[in-house]
């Protein structure tokens, strides 16, 4: 009977260490290289707002997390203004998963306080209390990826699904476009009579990687 209790007790410890641990990690699962290493590092737009006024220079950063947990891919997303780094304008969490014909879905998914976490990019113990299961998937604001003739990586929300209530919109669609030094960002958004409300100008915001050295 002792034997058992003491079974028992060690089998509980056991438990509420794991509990409290990260995620535990799974085998990857296999067809999403090279868009995941691409889409890490450092991005800026300065080049952009350089030379076209309708952009403002900002940055862009991109870290992965949480490896191999439940076999996705998670990404860390934080973007500020060159001249304002710790008040950030967006952050989310980029879950990564590939389909048998070779797309890559990007599901978006936002985190409970997320003013909490700014800056985490470049102090990843930020993210320590974080943990999946806090985070709210965005429905509708999935993107599946697909490799284009040029070698990167592009893709949209499907019109009339990703709902926003900024700006006096009601529906935004979102395109993205990944290659190995950059990462182009267009967002359109629309009301309910189809009139547009906001967006990024031009051909949206095209965020450089930045050479080693550069600064942050």
């Amino acid at each position: 009977m002792a034997k058992l209790l003491v079974a028992v007790f060690g089998l509980l410890c056991s438990c509420l260490v794991l509990a409290g641990s990260a995620p535990q990690a799974t085998p990857l699962k296999p067809g999403m290289e090279p868009l995941l290493s691409w889409f890490n590092g450092a991005f800026t737009s300065r080049e952009q707002a350089s030379y076209d006024s309708r952009f403002t220079s900002a940055e862009l950063r991109l870290m992965e997390i949480w490896p191999g947990y439940q076999g996705y891919r998670w990404v860390y997303a934080e973007q500020y203004l060159s001249m304002r780094s710790i008040r950030p304008f967006r952050q989310r969490i980029y879950r990564f998963s590939p389909a048998p014909d070779g797309r890559i879905l990007m599901a978006e998914l936002t985190m409970p306080r997320a003013t909490d976490f700014a800056g985490a990019w470049h102090d990843p113990a930020l993210l320590d209390s974080l943990t999946p299961q806090q985070l709210s998937l965005r429905h509708g604001c999935e993107i599946w990826l697909t490799r284009t003739p040029s070698g990167e990586y592009a893709g949209h929300t499907r019109v009339g699904h990703c709902s926003t209530d900024f700006g006096g919109a009601t529906t935004l669609v979102q395109h993205i476009w990944i290659g190995p030094d950059s990462v182009r960002l267009l967002d359109r958004a629309y009301d309910n009579a189809g009139s547009p409300r906001w967006g990024s100008p031009g051909e949206g915001y095209v965020y450089l990687r930045r050479s080693k050295g550069f600064g942050q």
